[in-house]
């Protein structure tokens, strides 16, 4: 695994396992900082944990495995929190039986293994499903690591997930597979019942467009929006070659909780390109147009506009700091943190905001997520 910066990461073409290294290992540690407050509060009797893709090295039939046991990375994360360890429920899948065996094999042999206070359950049966999903329906806060197009399994699991309620998706998508899972002739029941009377709606446009990445993007966002009125905070990171317009991968991260969406963001910020205004992109080495468009595109996201967003919610933001602006205002948007102190800057300077200091309640010069916004229109 080459330990490049995160802004050089993807800078070179990337494994299925290093890009799972890389990103989903640091969502699991602070995952797993977080459901400590959860198991302190007592809301749940078990946390569980799902890798539906166990041991899996995309493009390779063998499910080749990194070396080192850097498969299982996220079992540090588990016994150095023996809270979590108590409660913490994990499971293991993947579409094919000899890599599950193969990753099991690979498990056993993890320096951490042995301190897991519950012996991880391989999803090779119908039994081991059906334990998986009752304890789902029960309620339990849980982390699933899918691609919900890559089989039936996978995809009646989703809408388990979703149905939950306190089930955190990690999606590592492969483009063909939404194509053949959504696109095809043949449609499951389970992504029938998904996606409903919207399946017409991504025929009748498949039809029309030749671009296979626009019927791609347009299946996508048809499934984000699913999900998010589904009360889902959805979040869309695409992993592009050097020079190669297509996305080789699709991160798509999904939670009912907005402070796990500003985690996973927050994780992704250095490894996205940016606009020249400095919003994030969320693609990874943006393909440079070769010709100018005959329209200049408007980006969903500016500084200009996330400017007027600030400014014409003055009756909900005020008196609030910029911290508490970002948390309230950013979700299912590009925007950082980081934007929103250079937005309230402009409007400090523009003569619309005052900025206060959070305690003595002093009018204060320099922009910090601590700073108080005080109106004055």
């Amino acid at each position: 695994m080459s330990a490049a910066e995160p802004n050089d990461f993807f800078k070179e073409s990337r494994s299925f396992t290093e890009i799972k290294e890389e990103l989903f290992s640091k969502y699991f540690e602070n995952w797993s900082a977080g459901c400590l407050g959860k198991l302190k509060e007592k809301t749940s009797e078990a946390v569980l944990f799902l890798d539906m893709q166990a041991g899996k090295e995309q493009g390779e039939q063998t499910g080749a495995l990194l070396p080192n046991n850097n498969n299982f990375h996220y079992l540090k994360s588990i016994v150095k929190r023996p809270a979590l360890n108590e409660k913490l429920l994990t499971f293991f899948y993947n579409k094919s039986k000899v890599v599950l065996e193969q990753a099991a094999e690979v498990l056993q042999t993890h320096p951490n293994y042995s301190d897991l206070v519950h012996q991880p359950v391989l999803l090779a049966d119908a039994e081991s499903k059906a334990q998986f999903t009752q304890l789902l329906h029960a309620g339990n806060p849980s982390l699933v690591f899918l691609d919900p197009f890559e089989n039936v399994f996978a995809s009646q699991l989703l809408q388990q997930a979703v149905t939950n309620r306190q089930s955190e998706l990690f999606m590592m998508l492969r483009p063909e597979n939404i194509t053949k899972a959504v696109g095809g002739k043949k449609v499951s029941a389970s992504i029938n019942e998904f996606f409903g009377e919207h399946l017409q709606d991504i025929g009748n446009y498949s039809r029309k467009e030749k671009s296979k990445t626009k019927r791609q993007q347009f299946m996508l966002d048809k499934f984000i929006s699913l999900l998010k009125n589904q009360g889902q905070y959805t979040l869309l990171f695409k992993v592009n070659l050097p020079g190669i317009q297509e996305p080789e991968n699709y991160l798509l991260f999904a939670s009912p909780c907005s402070r796990a969406y500003r985690s996973f963001k927050e994780i992704l910020l250095p490894y996205t390109t940016l606009q020249p205004d400095g919003i994030p992109t969320f693609i990874a080495n943006e393909f440079p147009q070769t010709q100018l468009p005959l329209f200049e595109q408007v980006p969903d996201y500016s500084l200009p506009e996330l400017v007027n967003r600030i400014l014409g919610n003055a009756a909900t933001y005020k008196y609030k700091s910029v911290e508490a602006i970002y948390e309230l205002d950013s979700v299912n948007t590009n925007y950082s943190r980081e934007n929103y102190i250079t937005a309230v800057e402009q409007l400090r300077k523009a003569g619309k905001v005052e900025l206060l200091n959070g305690k003595t309640m002093q009018t204060i010069r320099l922009v910090t997520p601590a700073s108080v916004v005080k109106y004055r229109l």
